[in-house]
This record gives C-alpha cells, sequence and structure tokens, in this order.
C-alpha cells in the first residue's frame, strides 16, 4: 500500500488511507474523486486502520454517513467483513441508531445474493412514511465473536431520597441545539493556558464543587453533577470560569468570571405547576472586577423532589418477564392499537375490555398508557393531542370531565349510528365490509383542521368498526381489572423533540407533579399486584429510580427510526448506556434492531438488562422468532393470538 501515496497517511502508528479519513469525515466530493482513481484498487476500499480493524465502509456506517455508505457500496465495497471485535459494517450502524444506513445494507446485500421474495420481509411505514424494511431471514450473520458489554455504576445509588435533588450536565442535552458548554468572547486559551470551570450550588445542603476543563472530552450525558438540598428556591448555581497557567500567580490560577443560575427562576413564566420542555439554559458570564460580559455558559438542569411512599410500603414486583424463561407476550394498549387499515371488529385500545380480551387470547401481560389531565387524574390514553375535540388540544389541557365528555359523546354517536345501521332495511349489496361510513366522516369532518386532517392523515385515527369502550382512570383500571393481571405501565410525557416535531406546545405539568400524581394512585391501589413502570422520556426514568425502588424501570426507545434530539432517545448504544447508568431494569427497542441485528440482542442481554421490544414487525410470527431465537424477554404485539401460537409451536 505505500506505493500509492495519493491513497496513504501515516498517522501516529496507524496506516490510514486518505478515502477513509473522507469517509470519516462525510466529505461526499472526496470519496467521489478517490474511487474514480481507486476504481480497480479492492484492496484500498477495504484497507483497515489498526486499531478497530476498520474499513471506510465500517467508518461511514459508525458515522452514519448515508451518501458515503452508497458510494462505497457500489464501488464493490465488502460488507461483510468483521472488524478485530467481530463486529460486522451493519452491526456498527444499527447499534448508533442509523437504520437508513442499516436498510440499504440489507437491500444492497438481498440485491447481490438475488433473495427469493419468500426470504425477505417486507414492512411499510414501520420506519418512516413510504420507506420498506426488507431483513434477508436465511443470511442472518452468526459471528462467534463475542460482543463485550458496558460496565457502569448507577447513577441512582448516590441519590438521597429524603431531599430534592439537582441534577446538572453541562452543555445542552438537546442535540439539535449548536450551543457550546462555554462560549467566550475571545480566545482565552492556547497551549499553555487551558480553561476550565468550577461549579457548586451554593444554598445547597451538599457543598461539593465540581471542576470541568474545557474541552470537555466525550459525552456527559449520564454523568449529572449531583447536588441535594432541602429547600430549592433557596439554592443558586454558580459557574466559575479560570484558567490555569504557570504564569498566574502562586497556584497557576487566574479566574476570569463567574455566571450565576438562580434555581427557583428556570422555569418560571409558565402556568402554576406548569414548566418548559426545554432543559437547557444559557446563562451570561461577567468578567471579574470590571462586570463586562465576556461569554456565556450553557447547561441543563433536572430537579428531583423526593416522593413519600406510603407506609408500610407494598412488597416490591419482580416483572413481568421470567430471566431465562420463555418469551413473554405483552398485549400492546390492551389487544392491539387500532388501525383504520384494519377492516375488522377492534376493541377500542387501553380499555379495561381490552385488557381482559388480551389475557384471553393469550398475553402474559398488558401494556397501556397513563396521562394528567389538567386536573391531576391519571387517565389511561396514548395520544398527546386529543384531535376529536376539533383542535390540537393537549390532554393535560382537557379536565377529567371534558376528557370523558368528548369519548362519550363519540361512543354515543357510534352507537347510534351502528343501530341505525343494523335495524334499518339495505339494499343485499350492502355487506360487512362496505359500512355506514357516516361515522367515519363525521369524525373526519370534526377534525379536518387539526394536525392530521391537514396533512389528509385523519383516517389512520379512526376506527371504522370500533366497539366503543369507554376510557377510563388509572385509579378505576387498577380496581376492576383481575389483580393476577401483570401490567406495563407507560409514562406518557412529552419530549421537546417530540414537541418540536408536531408542533405541540413547549410546555407541560410539572414533571414532579406529574410522576408523584401518578406513583400516588399506583401505590394506593397496587396491593400484590405485578407492576413495572417505563417510558419514552428519559427525564421520566429518572424520576421513577430516584423516587421509588418498588417496581422496576423500562427505557422504551426509538432506536434511530426518527431524528431524535436526544442521545438516550435514538439507539440501542444510548438506551444501554442510560439503563446502565440509572440502574433501570432494562431496555425496550423498536423490533427493527433485532431483527436485522440478531446478535446485538445477546449485546444488550450480557449488558445485565432485561430486554423488550414493540414496533409493527412483532406482528409478524418469522420477525417474532428470529428475536425469541436470540433470547428476546418480552414482545409486545397487536396479534396476540398469532404471535402466542407461533412461540408455542416453535418451542414445541
Amino acid at each position: 500500500m505505500s506505493s500509492h501515496p495519493h491513497y496513504v497517511d501515516l498517522h501516529g502508528d496507524r496506516l490510514t488511507t486518505s478515502l477513509y479519513r473522507a469517509a470519516r469525515d462525510g466529505r461526499e466530493s472526496a470519496v467521489k474523486a478517490f474511487l474514480l482513481l481507486a476504481a480497480d484498487k479492492q484492496d484500498l476500499l477495504d484497507a483497515a486502520e489498526k486499531t478497530h480493524g476498520w474499513t471506510p465502509l465500517f467508518i461511514a456506517c459508525v458515522n452514519g454517513h448515508l451518501e458515503i455508505v452508497k458510494l462505497l457500496l457500489e464501488a464493490g465495497a465488502e460488507q461483510k467483513l468483521c472488524d478485530l471485535a467481530g463486529w460486522t459494517a451493519k452491526e456498527h450502524a444499527v447499534f448508533r441508531g442509523h437504520l437508513a444506513v442499516a436498510e440499504f445494507l440489507v437491500a444492497h446485500g438481498a440485491q447481490e445474493s438475488g433473495s427469493s421474495a419468500r426470504s425477505q420481509i417486507l414492512r411499510e411505514e414501520a420506519i418512516r412514511s413510504g420507506d420498506r424494511l426488507r431483513c434477508t431471514l436465511e443470511d442472518q450473520d452468526n459471528i462467534p465473536s463475542r460482543l463485550e458489554p458496558l460496565k457502569k455504576s448507577p447513577n441512582v445509588n448516590q441519590i438521597n431520597r429524603q431531599c430534592s435533588s439537582i441534577l446538572v450536565t453541562i452543555g445542552p442535552s438537546n442535540t439539535r441545539s449548536n450551543l457550546k458548554p462555554l462560549e467566550l468572547t475571545q480566545t482565552l486559551a492556547d497551549k499553555e493556558n487551558k480553561i476550565s470551570m468550577n461549579i457548586k450550588a451554593v444554598g445547597a445542603q451538599s457543598s461539593s464543587t465540581y471542576r470541568i476543563d474545557l474541552p470537555i472530552s466525550g459525552s456527559t450525558v449520564n454523568k449529572p453533577l449531583l447536588f441535594t438540598t432541602e429547600d430549592p428556591d433557596k439554592v443558586h448555581l454558580m459557574f466559575e470560569v479560570f484558567r490555569t497557567s504557570p504564569n498566574d500567580n502562586n497556584t497557576g490560577i487566574y479566574v476570569l468570571g463567574a455566571g450565576i443560575a438562580l434555581l427557583r427562576n428556570l422555569w418560571q413564566g409558565l402556568a402554576p405547576d406548569h414548566e418548559s420542555l426545554i432543559r437547557d439554559f444559557t446563562i451570561p458570564v461577567l468578567e471579574t472586577g470590571s462586570m463586562r460580559f465576556i461569554g456565556s455558559v450553557t447547561f441543563s438542569c433536572l430537579l428531583v423532589k423526593p416522593f413519600q411512599i406510603p407506609r408500610p410500603p407494598p412488597t416490591a414486583s419482580l416483572g413481568f418477564w421470567k430471566k431465562g424463561g420463555p418469551t413473554q407476550v405483552v398485549g400492546h394498549r390492551g389487544s392491539g392499537a387500532n388501525s383504520a387499515k384494519l377492516m375488522n371488529l377492534q376493541i377500542r385500545e387501553n380499555t379495561v375490555q381490552s385488557f381482559l380480551s388480551a389475557i384471553s387470547l393469550g398475553a402474559s401481560c398488558v401494556e397501556f398508557d397513563v396521562q394528567l389531565t389538567k386536573d391531576y387524574v391519571p387517565v389511561i390514553s396514548h395520544d398527546f393531542l386529543v384531535m376529536e375535540t376539533g383542535g390540537d388540544v393537549p390532554l393535560h389541557a382537557l379536565t377529567l370531565d371534558q376528557f370523558m365528555h368528548v369519548n362519550r359523546s363519540d361512543r354515543a354517536n357510534s352507537k347510534e349510528q351502528h343501530l341505525e345501521r343494523f335495524l334499518r332495511p339495505k339494499p343485499r349489496s350492502h355487506s360487512m365490509n362496505a359500512c355506514d361510513d357516516s361515522h367515519v366522516r363525521g369524525l373526519a369532518e370534526r377534525m379536518r383542521y387539526t394536525e392530521h386532517g391537514i396533512q389528509n392523515e385523519v383516517e389512520g385515527s379512526i376506527i371504522r368498526w370500533p366497539i366503543q369502550e369507554p376510557s377510563t382512570t388509572l385509579e378505576q383500571l387498577l380496581i376492576e381489572l383481575p389483580r393476577f393481571v401483570p401490567f406495563n405501565l407507560e409514562i406518557k410525557y412529552p419530549m421537546l423533540w417530540e414537541a418540536e416535531d408536531r408542533g405541540m406546545e413547549y410546555s407541560a405539568i410539572e414533571i414532579n407533579l406529574f410522576v408523584d400524581t401518578i406513583l400516588a394512585v399506583i401505590f394506593r391501589l397496587c396491593g400484590n399486584r405485578n407492576i413495572t413502570l417505563s417510558s419514552f422520556s428519559p427525564e421520566i426514568c429518572i424520576l421513577l429510580a430516584c423516587k421509588q425502588r418498588t417496581f422496576p424501570i423500562l427505557f422504551i426507545n426509538k432506536a434511530g427510526s426518527v431524528p431524535a434530539g436526544d442521545e438516550r432517545a435514538g439507539s440501542l448504544q444510548g438506551a444501554i448506556e442510560f439503563a446502565r447508568s440509572w440502574g433501570l431494569a432494562g431496555i425496550v427497542m423498536l423490533s427493527d434492531v433485532f431483527v436485522m441485528c440478531p446478535r446485538l440482542l445477546t449485546y444488550a442481554k450480557d449488558s445485565g438488562l432485561v430486554i423488550g421490544s414493540y414496533g409493527d414487525l412483532n406482528d409478524d410470527p418469522d420477525c417474532s422468532l428470529i428475536q425469541t431465537e436470540a433470547g428476546l424477554d418480552a414482545i409486545m404485539t397487536n396479534k396476540i393470538r398469532l404471535v402466542s401460537q407461533a412461540l408455542i409451536k416453535a418451542r414445541s
């Protein structure tokens, strides 16, 4: 390779091609240029650096450069190679949440091998609307190399549950933000002069002072600075910026300036008992002495207030899974999420009747969603916006009576229209599939100017053949559902990036009040129920872990299927690191991850976590079997009987 000076650079003791560097940095034009020169040089396409054994294709997959991946594959790069740890390029892409890259790798591999239609699973709209995922079942990677798990001690062990905890992370937690942890108006650092910060909470019970050297190396999102206090309103955060230099006084430290944030004022400006979803704050840094503005500090902050667990506390729940046992089938929102695409009779999701039906169909656990109304009553409902009102109205803006009235009105109208349809004479051509759509048309008209209505997606929100069971509260559910039924209770709380993408308001009920209200109902009525708590929101999971240890917690993750604005919420890598950092019981991933790369499921389990999955692929028996054979603990599905029977047949 040294005979090709155009492509070879010496970087320390590691031989790296220029093509590799261009692929790493996402420089598409440079990659094209090198490929033109190296079109007949396969050794350069597949040249691997010595540290990880990564080729240009590997590093492009690691960094999620889809266009670079396309160029390399079209030029003939080999995607079935393994790096020094035994990983494939596809596994790296999936692990880091680059599902579009992984989809292209799978599609390109299937095209090369000429796989038959039967050997592939075609799934529409499970990743993004209009996209397709093709997974070759006969060509799953089976490499014996073990994927070594992460090992971290959980932050939750440091929490004092009798006091409030202030969790501070330097830099923005929102990955869509371009802000830096510290921005100065002039360059004050060089090879000899280093910039650092001291962070302390004045007025806090703990007197810890944390020193942060800049620039920060790596992510700190799972390594918050912890302060403890009995009265958060009396605390202010101080960020002292200083320079270390051998030329500055006797200590070599020169204080440049400081910034102060009053904790009680960070979330002010909204309605009482509400807070902003924006948790990143930027404050000015004023120069020592002159008080001149010299820069700014950006940080994120989460306040965890104590929750009073009733005495005596209930028996700790073990979770609905069986470690080392068969995969548990979990009914998604009861007997399945409602869909307008299905023409069969459907029981309304998240209702008592739907939960009872799920158990009768073979589910070993039921999953449902909990939110709070305006008057702080936990109700069972999935969508953040109640569009049946005729507008994009957040559920937390409706009182319990208003929320129930909307559902009662729809149910009453539906019942009357069903009676009218079956009692009035009809031509013989009217069959069960050619139903009276007056209920659908009425709802569609009412929702015309909602977000879904404007985007012509109203039909996807309406059930054509419903059994209109009433909505229910969490209290009612805990009273009416048999005690032998295990729960997976998902706490629905909006994240900033979700609000941005859906055009929602950037505020919600104050997060401690939200969690404490739900926990209070659970602790009061749980008895000896087997209850598991879960959420897509990292902040909700942190609060649940800090406030109680009675019920295990699962972190649900979108795995890169949407561009999440939080590194914890967008990949298997982020999910594992977050769950391990906070001592959570496990994670629930979009099933595409494990169907495409079953070995990653083993990796996650080796990290000591319970592993579940959700998504459209879980309604396909073949995809379900791929995951169960890899050791999946729980599968959430809408097709309970179909999947249950497939798993029973496979075991027998």
